[in-house]
């Protein structure tokens, strides 16, 4: 679970020909030039499941051509939106190989259960980048063929459209991939 949010709080301040000289109304960082802000860190979770969408036990065993899913996740416990969240999950090549066309995504409530999460309304991703479709993308990095980096949001260097997560709300990406 993710930390309370904290509060942040920032003051503007000026004056003409100084600071907090009383020419501007509130140049001392009182009033309406006080910002309070909450801050709240989101945790990202990435699990292994199982074809049918069980999670995978830590060391579970897997042979060289079986397929699994990778589900990343972050759960935004706040009431506020978590603007433009990026991820990026980076594949072991020599480990796993991405099946192309399976990237997908959804949003189910709060401190949703590992099958809730599964069982959330997935909206197909396209492996593309950028907009205007979707927020995710597979990309190469350039070693073998094939993609090894999955990125969603607008993390450079893939522009994607920006991902936000509404508030009380998980927001998971789920991508399959075959055990090399």
């Amino acid at each position: 679970m993710s930390p309370p949010a904290r509060a942040v709080d920032n003051a503007a301040r000026g004056g003409i020909g100084g600071i907090d000289n009383g020419t501007l109304q509130y140049g001392d960082g009182t009033g309406q030039a006080r910002v309070s802000l909450l801050v709240a860190d989101l945790a990202l979770v990435k699990q292994a499941r199982g074809l049918t969408g069980t999670v995978l036990a830590d060391g579970a065993p897997v042979a060289a051509g079986d397929e699994i899913w990778f589900v990343l996740y972050v759960d935004n416990t706040t009431t506020a939106p978590a603007a433009d969240v990026r991820i990026t999950d980076a594949l072991d090549e020599s480990a796993f190989t991405y099946v192309p066309g399976s990237l997908a995504r959804t949003v189910v409530p709060t401190a949703s259960s590992d099958a809730a999460i599964w069982a959330g309304a997935w909206v197909p991703l396209t492996d593309t980048i950028g907009g205007p479709d979707d927020q995710g993308s597979a990309t190469d990095t350039g070693g073998a063929a094939g993609a090894d980096r999955i990125v969603v949001g607008a993390e450079p260097p893939a522009p994607n459209v920006t991902l936000s997560v509404p508030g009380s709300s998980l927001a998971a990406i789920r991508f399959r991939v075959r055990v090399n």
